[in-house]
């Protein structure tokens, strides 16, 4: 696996791509990053997207093979990525995740939600003001993040629960469908439970949208 650090630099060619990003946001850039998997078929990487200091997009990329170098657009910087773990490291983490639950209807269909929009439509009876409401909302983040079945497959425990930074819901054109999903950011500590497990898990990416820039988790040292 590779971790890289990709930055956009400042070109003409640049300005046209940050017109596509602020067009259709997620999408675009997931069609941006695909630019350095030109090769391949198949999705093989995670990414994470930040604002640089310089207001440009950069992205956080972990890869199965390198990324492409040679576009004019990108300035990248790639290493080896094979950390060693041990059960009982604590870790601090940030994560952006698609945080959703799967029910069935009276017909026994199959309907995936977003927890926090779940949450607020079942909190319309309670009379909230908009910060309970907000409470709620983040509370049904929060567990769907520390939920011990979960974290078991994913071989960590929490070690305390996690801080909830944004929630963001994206709205996507795509041929010629819309597509929609949200995002939350979090942040906190970890402790490994089964290092094989993590890593393993880490390399799949956490939680779905992952070709959307959710499931990257950006670790370091407690």
């Amino acid at each position: 696996m590779y971790l890289s650090k990709v930055t956009m630099v400042s070109s003409t060619q640049t300005a046209q791509e940050l017109a596509k990003l602020q067009r259709n946001g997620v999408y675009a850039s997931h069609q941006l990053i695909w630019k350095l998997f030109a090769d391949q078929q198949e999705r093989g990487f995670l990414y994470r997207e930040e604002k640089g200091a310089t207001g440009l997009p950069e992205f956080y990329l972990l890869s199965r093979s390198k990324p492409q170098t040679e576009l004019p657009i990108f300035a990248c910087r790639s290493k080896r990525f094979a950390p060693t773990l041990t059960a009982g490291q604590r870790l601090s983490y940030k994560l952006r995740a698609n945080p959703t639950v799967c029910t069935k209807d009276e017909k026994g269909k199959q309907q995936r939600h977003d927890v926090m929009m779940r949450e607020k439509y079942t909190a319309k009876g309670k009379s909230l003001d908009a910060k309970a409401l907000k409470q709620c909302m983040e509370q049904a983040a929060i567990n769907w993040l520390a939920n011990e079945t979960r974290l078991a497959e994913w071989g960590i425990t929490l070690d305390c629960q996690p801080d909830v930074e944004c929630y963001t819901r994206h709205r996507v054109q795509k041929k010629n469908h819309q597509i929609q999903f949200s995002s939350v950011d979090y942040q906190g500590l970890l402790t490994i439970a089964d290092p094989d497990k993590f890593l393993s898990q880490y390399a799949r990416g956490f939680g779905r949208a992952k070709g959307m820039g959710c499931g990257l988790m950006m670790i370091r040292p407690a």
